[in-house]
Order: C-alpha cells, then structure tokens, then sequence
C-alpha cells in the first residue's frame, strides 16, 4: 500500500488491511484495498463492505476534531476520536452484503452505484444514487471544509493551504475527516461508504458550499467579492486540471453514441479524444487572453488622470477627466455625481441613476447607452477611492443632469447601498475584461467536452460532423444524418427572388437531415437575406429558432430584416444595448407591455392600502397587517412578471441573443431549438460559438472567413489559435462538403469587385450585371465630373519626384493611446469629401474610413467645420463591417522611411475596407510606404490599371487640391 492510501487508512483511523465499526442491528467492516490498472498505475483505493446481522449494542459515536490554531494545519490533518460503547464484531465473508437476496431491478441499481464508486469517475452520485439522507450527510461535511477553506484565506494563512490542497485522490484525503465527523444515516453505511471516496460527488458537494460560503462572507463584507477570492480561484484551477477532467468525465460516455449511429467504439474514442484535446487547448488560451486583457483594462483606467496632490482642494471639482491633452480624446469620465435611485429591471439588472450634484448640467460626454463603465466613489479631488464596479450606461436624462446605469445584481448585494451618499466618478472602458464573457466561454467548453457525445445532447450530430473525420461523415451520410444533394425549391415565386448559389443555400438550410451548413457569403452577395428566407421557411415547417452573432448590432440587424414578416420573434439581451429600432421586440418591451394593465390594477390597490394604512397607523397590528398585504402585492407582481418572461419565451419562433448572450438561463431553461443560426461566425471564436450550438439540433454558420476575424489581443493566444473562428475551422473540414458559397455580388461597380474576387476568393466572386457598371453619375443630381465618373482613385501624397507632400507624416496620438494620426492626409480627405458634395453625392451616400481611431477622431473634427459634410459617416474599418456606402474615402495614415504599415497588411481588414463602397472608391496614402507591403502593392497596381491615380497636397487645397496626371511608383 502506497503513501497515500496509508494516509486514508490513517485518517479515518483504521488499520492499514482493515476495519471495523458498529452500529444495531448491522455490524460493518471496509476493507481497503489497492487497485492497479493494466500498466500498473494506481488507481484510487477500493472498499468491499461486508455485514452480519447483530442483536442490541449501541451505535458508534464520535467526538468533534479538536481544533488547532491554524486553520490549514486542520485541512492536513485532522485528528479524528471516535469512542465505541460495543465491541465490533468479526464477520465472514459469507455473510456479505453482495450475497444478502435482493429484487433484480435492485440488484442492478447497487451493481452500477458499485462500479462508478469502483472506477472513481463519472457524473456526481445524486439523489436517485443516494438518496436524500446521503446526500445531506455529504454536504454538511463538505459545508465544514469550505468553512475551513474561507477561514483559512481570511486568517491569511492560505498560502500555506494552496500547497497542500489537489484534485483527485489528494482531494478525497481532504475530506476524509470531515465526512468522519457527520455521523453516517442509519442504515445506509454501505450507500456512505460507497460514496464518501468518489470524487466527482465529494468535488460538486464542495464547489457548491463554497460558493455559498463565500456569498455569506461577502454580504458580511468580510471579502469584497466572491469570484475574485483565492479560494474560488483555486477551485476553478482544480475543475480546470487535466487530472480533474480525466477523472470527471463518464468512462462509458461515448457509449450511447454507438448505440444511435452505428459506429465502432474505436472510432467513439477517437472523436471524444479530438474533443478533449480541443477544450484542454482552448481553455488554456482562453486563459491566456483573458489575463492580457485584465492588463490591458487596467492600464486605461491607470490612464484616467486625477487631480495633482498640489493643487487646491477648495476650487470645484472639474465634472469631466479629460484623457490626456489631446482633443480626440476627451470626455470618457464624469465626476460628481450622486446615486438618487435604484430600480431592479428584467433578468435582474439593478437600474441607478445618477446625477451631477448641485444641480449642474452632464458636461458633453461621448458615453453614450450600451458603454461599458467603471464606477467608484471618489474622494473630494475626484480621484477613484474604491475598486471599479461594471455596468452600462442605460440611458441619459432628458433633463440633460441624469445618467442611468445597469449593473448585474445579486440578491444581498451591498454595491447599491455603498454608492447612495458618496460623490461617485464614472470612467468609460472598452468592456473588454468582462468575467462573464470568460466564464460563459469556460464553461460552454466544459459541456462540450462532457456533454457532446452523450445521447441527451440534442446536438450530438453537430459535434460528431465537427470532430469526426472524413470516414465518419461518409458514416453520417449513409445514415442520411447529413444529405449534400442539391435539393430545389418547391416555391416558384420564392426561387425568382434568389440566384442559384442562394437557392441551394436556401435548400440545404431547411434541410433537416442537414446537421451542419456553412454559409460563405463575400460582400453584397445577399446573406443576411438568404438567411431571413431560411428561418422563414424553417418556422414554416414547425421549427423554434435560435438566431445569434457575436455583437448586439448584427443581432439587431438580423431583428430588423425578420421583423416586417409576421413571425413571434422576441430579443433578449442588455435593454442597453438593444437597438432603438428594434425595442419593440427586446423581451423587457414585450412583457412590460402584457402586464400594463396589470401593473396598473396592482398599483390602485397598493395606492388604497397606503390610504387605509395612513389612518391606521395608531392601531399595531392592523398597520402590520396592511403592510404585509403591500409586501405580498409586490411578490405577486415579481411571480406575474415570472410567468410572463416564461410565456413570452415558450411561444416564441424565433428568439434572437448574442452568442455571449444564449448562455443567459432565460434561454438555457427552454426546450431544444430545431435550428441554430449564427451570423457574422467569422468574428467569434469557437468556444463562444458551441453556446448556441449546444442548445440545438443543426446549426447553420454564416459568414465570411475572408472578412475580420476575432479580436485577439494576446499574441500567444493568437498564434495558439484562438483567432482561428469556428466557422474558417469547419470550413476546411471533409474536403470542404459542409460548406456552400454565395458566388454573385449585388452591391459593387465590377472594378471594385474584381479586385476582391482576384484576391480573396479565388476568381469565382462575379459581379450582378445590374451593379457591374454602375457610377456615382447614376444617381440623381449627381453631376457628371471626373471624380462622379471614377470607380476607383488613388490619391498620393507621395509626390512624382519621390518627395512626401508636407504635413503627410504619420504622428503617434500625444493622448497616449498608442494610435496614428496624419493630419495631412486628413485634409486630404476633407477636400475630396467637399468635392463629392458639390458634385451633388448626398453627405448620407459617403462614408469615411481609417484603421485608426486617432486618424477617425481627428477626420470627425475636421468635417465638423464644415455644415455641408453633415451626414458624412466617418468610422473604424473594423465597425463598418456589415455596412455599405455609395461613396467610400480610406485614410491609410501609415507614412515612414522604414515601410512599416503595421495591421493594414492584414488583407481580410483591407478586403473590408474596400468592398462597403458601391460606386467609388478613394484610397488616400503614401504610396512608397504601402509598396513595402505586397499585397497592398497589389491593390495599388489594380487601381493603376483600373482607375485613377493623382497626387495630392495638402499645400495646393485652396484649388482643387490635385495635381495634374500622376504617375504611379514602380510597384514591382
């Protein structure tokens, strides 16, 4: 016998062979033993539990450990006495308890109880394992542990306890003295016994009281919170270990797939195998971002200033924190501000609304609804004195002095009392170490990995298609799981609607036999309307839909297309971040419109018992009774609201969420989709895509693995592949058999086109004849210039000589963001922008682009001088993404002696780029910088042969701002 199991031996004081104890009328004794496995690994130690039946005696009792000062010292050993009023008695083998005559069907229970205790792994024992007693006896054992866990972090002693505390065996041994302590129910020592050393069942018992051990000490404001204590993260470190994934997952879990679709068992493993290997991989690097992006948070709130210590407390504190000097950069903060009030919204949000104390006005601030926020209280120089709580800016006041935030709430949470009273400061963030996104992303791999190849998983197909190998769809297509004929459509007046790549997407989309479909739609080529046929046509049939994508505005753009047909659609999400235009079909609008009335009813009946209670208040017990009647009104309004939320969802057809989202309990708790659909897949890494996924039959992915990818801001994680999207993964899958592609664009002159088509898609993107040739010229009132005649231009500043047009150096933002700017360039496009209006293009038909936040705030001031460019869109490349103008102007800014163009040699963000214009597109750069790069090279060559080049100085504006016929640098 090893160490370790002497040490189990030890703890629960018996001899290192066996050991006995006694409780009326049934003698018990365990024999531990070790269990070796085919290579002569060990694995957990064994009991065979043997009994004879005893008349009187007195049960075995036992005193509580005596306690030590260090509360660690306690968790490693814990010395437990135990005082027998009889003798034990011996017993044989005879008589054991595997012998004693049992029902079959009973027999069969205790068999498969015995194997999962035997083999250590598996789901945990529950209550149709053990019953409820066992169960209790369990949790109050391990309710005393995590007691000593907390106790052990708050008395700072828990460094110490780290190094002692593991998964697996070590765990059991933990416990072993805790579950001593508990005396066992009578008569069901064999059931204990079994189950006081499976680890899955002591490891789920213990997470659960910890969780509420550690809630208690947080509303005790003993911890400021919960998830950020070392207890919990320990814990989490333990669930995510390979040794706890090997031994909590179901030895027999493949199994029930080979029962449904017919496969060897070999080939089971090796798709679990593929499976594990992923989530191991990607809970790592999920980890891995998730710490550069706590770094990243917390350098731009160490970016807010606060007020030097030398200047003078008594002046009034400034309303807004200016970022930095630079005036692209200001109004991210709010200070002085005052919680008034709290209300508690759909799906538990707690609403505060703040206001500017003395009645002032909110200063001009880009905070806008759906920005994610830091509040703390601050000190009387408006400095942050709290840790940063998250939420939302809900709205912003009418009244222009408010501002209402939403923040996650718990029930006890002491946030909301903390912040009443106290001079509150709100810093903009860019939301991007949000836990929840994290633990939602951890978490959908964990059920993947658990629940993937298990019968009950209503997507079993999906997984098995995106795991197996290419003799497994074979497998899948011979069992008609997967059909990849073309099928028609029936409807002749839908298929006059769409084009043939359209139409087979269309078919295969509402294909039930079909688990998995990827959708590849290059720009203007009509995906988002080939989707809303496919969910159309799937509520036709009967099917409950679950659209999704990786950002509220594609999700609402997705509302916005299904809204005018008809369909019982609802979105859940943040009220705010829900588009205004499509508010009517958010879930908070539709319930809070059902229970208007009774809302209204509820408030003249609360509204009459304050009546009756103002005139009873002389009377005790009649104001308390009048006063339980307005308790239990608002009860009755929270169970209605309830009941509604649980209405509203059943009968929706289609229910619409973030990916981030779906995981919400509010959709966890409803019955299985029919489809999936998700948008946009190209911008989502894979784990948050199996959220949605998870909770259908098939899923349809549609994107475009040629456009932008995720945002990944850890190079490891990047080059470990996180940035790789579930839908360019499954799209290289089984010889490309899941994937159909879209093939005509209806949005671009073929010029803009083709470069595009050349580049990124192989030649096989052709352009509609009705956009091919179409000009800014064909637009009404637009006149006929060179410019309203040019499809595509290239505006230099490099000049013909090879000398830089002054002004036209890139410069790094004073703000310290890190960004570029080109003030040269920017007049450029200020110019070209003016020209296009006077040509008569409509301000609402340009857009303006640039990688640089930076270069797009300064674009913004510069237009603003200029009432005739109101209307001008001017964005990121990265947010346009989705969206499309007649006339599109790119500011490149990079301009260097090294050819260093940093992300712009990305091609799917320079394929963005070009592909929103319709009718014209200008790329302004310096030309000798962007040859360094051989694609961009290429794009300029394309526009040499294609279209127009000038070069351009910013010195030469009060002219037409363009010298005469160019010629373009050698490009190689």
């Amino acid at each position: 016998m090893d160490a370790a199991s002497s040490f189990l031996c030890r703890s629960i004081r018996i001899p290192s062979t066996a050991f006995t104890f006694t409780r009326p009328p049934v003698n018990y004794v365990c024999v531990v033993s070790e269990k070796r496995d085919g290579g002569g690994a060990r694995v957990f130690p064994t009991r065979k539990v043997f009994c004879s039946g005893v008349n009187g005696g007195s049960s075995a009792t036992k005193k509580k450990p005596r306690r030590k000062s260090n509360v660690s010292d306690k968790l490693k050993s814990r010395k437990i006495e135990k005082r027998n009023d009889t003798e034990p008695v011996s017993v044989s083998s005879e008589t054991a308890v595997d012998e004693v005559e049992k029902p079959e069907e009973q027999k069969k229970n205790d068999k498969e109880l015995s194997l999962r205790a035997l083999n250590q792994n598996g789901d945990p024992l529950g209550r149709r394992d053990l019953g409820r007693n066992v169960v209790k006896w369990i949790s109050q054992a391990m309710k005393a542990m995590a007691s000593d866990f907390a106790t052990a972090e708050v008395q700072g002693e828990f460094a110490e306890l780290r190094q002692t505390v593991g998964s697996g065996l070590t765990f059991v041994i933990q416990a072993q003295p805790y579950l001593n302590a508990i005396p066992m129910p009578l008569g069901l020592e064999v059931i204990c016994l079994k189950a006081c050393t499976h680890y899955p069942t002591l490891f789920d018992h213990f997470q659960r009281e910890l969780r509420d051990v550690l809630l208690d000490l947080e509303r005790k404001n003993t911890i400021e919170n919960w998830k950020e204590s070392e207890c919990w993260k320990l814990l989490k470190e333990i669930a995510n270990s390979a040794q706890h994934r090997e031994v909590a997952r179901k030895a027999n879990q493949p199994k029930p797939v080979q029962g449904v679709f017919g496969i060897d068992s070999e080939k089971v493993k090796a798709i679990q195998a593929r499976i594990d290997e992923f989530t191991s991989h990607m809970s790592q690097l999920l980890q891995v971002e998730r710490d550069t992006e706590l770094e990243v948070t917390q350098e731009e709130l160490d970016v807010i200033p606060t007020p030097d210590e030398s200047s003078d407390s008594s002046k009034p504190i400034e309303f807004l924190v200016r970022h930095g000097e630079a005036p692209q950069e200001l109004c991210d903060t709010i200070c002085n501000l005052y919680a008034v009030s709290t209300s508690t919204g759909l799906g538990g949000m707690h609403l505060v609304l703040f206001k500017v104390g003395g009645n002032h006005r909110l200063p001009p601030t880009t905070l806008s609804p759906g920005d994610m926020v830091c509040i703390r209280i601050c000190d009387s120089r408006g400095a942050g004195a709290t840790s940063c709580t998250q939420g939302f800016v809900h709205n912003l006041g009418d009244d222009g002095c408010s501002i209402g935030v939403a923040l996650e709430s718990r029930h006890g949470d002491p946030t909301f009392s903390k912040l009443f009273g106290k001079s509150v400061r709100i810093d903009r963030i860019h939301g991007l170490a949000d836990a929840l996104t994290y633990e939602r992303n951890c978490e959908a791999l964990m059920l993947l990995q658990k629940n993937g190849l298990q019968k009950k998983n209503p997507s079993i197909s999906v997984v098995a298609t995106l795991f197996g190998d290419g003799e497994d769809i074979t497998w899948l297509e011979q069992n008609d799981y997967v059909d990849w004929s073309e099928a028609e459509l029936s409807d002749e007046p839908v298929a006059k609607l769409y084009d043939d790549s359209q139409r087979r997407a269309i078919a295969l989309g509402v294909n039930k036999k079909r688990p998995v479909m990827i959708v590849q739609g290059p720009p203007g080529t009509g995906k988002t309307g080939m989707l809303k046929e496919v969910i159309s046509l799937a509520v036709q049939q009967g099917e409950r839909v679950l659209v999704t994508a990786p950002t509220n505005a594609a999700v609402d753009n997705m509302v916005e297309k299904l809204s005018h047909l008809g369909l019982n659609i609802v979105r859940v999400g943040n009220p705010a971040r829900i588009s205004s235009a499509v508010a009517s079909k958010s879930l908070g609008e539709i319930v809070n419109s059902k229970l208007a009335s009774f809302r209204a009813e509820l408030e003249r009946k609360k509204s009459d018992l304050r009546k009756d209670l103002r005139q009873c208040l002389k009377d005790d017990s009649l104001a308390a009774g009048i006063r339980q009647l307005l308790k239990q009104q608002g009860k009755t309004l929270k169970k209605k609201e309830k009941e509604t939320v649980k209405e509203v969802l059943s009968n929706a057809q289609v229910v619409f969420a973030t990916n981030i989202g779906a995981a919400d309990n509010l959709i966890r708790r409803l019955e299985t989709f029919d489809l999936v659909v998700i948008d946009e897949a190209g911008q989502s890494i894979e784990p948050s895509c199996w959220i949605p996924i998870l909770q259908g039959k098939r899923c349809i992915l549609a994107g475009d693995p040629c456009q932008l990818a995720p945002v990944i801001l850890s190079r490891k994680a990047l080059e470990g592949g996180l940035g790789v999207s579930l839908l360019e993964r499954a799209a290289s899958l089984h010889d490309g058999l899941l994937t159909t592609k879209l093939t005509t664009q209806y949005r671009m002159n073929d010029v803009i086109a083709g470069w595009a088509s050349k580049e990124m898609y192989g030649g096989w993107l052709k352009s509609a004849p009705s956009v091919a040739s179409h000009l800014l010229i064909d637009s009404p009132f637009v006149k006929p210039t060179w410019i309203t005649q040019c499809p595509l231009l290239l505006l230099d500043t490099r000049m013909p000589y090879g000398s830089l047009s002054v002004g036209c150096e890139e410069r790094l933002d004073p703000a310290g963001t890190g960004s570029l700017y080109n003030e040269g360039e920017a007049d450029i496009v200020v110019n070209h922008v003016i020209s296009l209006i006077y040509a008569g293009v409509s301000p609402m038909a340009i857009a303006v682009q640039s990688p640089y936040v930076a270069q797009v705030q300064l674009l913004r001031d510069r237009l603003d001088d200029f009432p005739v460019a109101d209307g001008v869109e001017v964005a990121t490349i990265d947010s346009f993404q989705g969206r499309e103008a007649d006339a599109v102007i790119i500011s490149m800014v990079r301009s260097n002696n090294l050819g260093a163009v940093g992300f712009l040699g990305d091609s799917r963000r320079m394929n963005v780029a070009i592909t929103r214009a319709r009718k014209h597109v200008a790329v302004v750069c310096d030309s000798s910088t962007i040859c360094h790069n051989t694609f961009l090279a290429r794009l300029l060559r394309h526009i040499r042969y294609f279209g127009r080049v000038k070069h351009a100085d910013p010195g030469s504006l009060g002219g037409s701002g363009l010298g005469l016929d160019p010629m373009l640098p050698y490009l190689g």
